[in-house]
């Protein structure tokens, strides 16, 4: 999935400004730590429903399906996107 989507936009490489690229384009807490996961730390997204908890940023669930993260993350993207 990442490898797929990161052709389309030069998503930076260095934590900081891909940090500042998720700020400009008002991310969640939660969009933003899927982005690092994926394009900063290269992780896939079975390892990101196991272990990421998401009740620390208000979501109802502590896990979520890879499925569900999958969505937030074309969300997330779909916001760095069009903004």
């Amino acid at each position: 999935m990442p490898r797929r989507l990161k052709s389309l936009i030069n998503i930076p490489t260095n934590k900081h400004s891909l940090i500042e690229l998720c700020k400009q384009k008002g991310l969640n807490g939660y969009e933003t730590e899927i982005i690092l996961r994926i394009y900063w730390k290269k992780q896939s997204l079975n390892y990101i429903s196991y272990s990421m908890d998401f009740s620390k940023y208000g979501r109802p669930q502590k896990y979520y399906s890879v499925r569900s993260i999958n969505n937030f993350h074309k969300d997330a993207f779909m916001k760095i996107i069009n903004n």
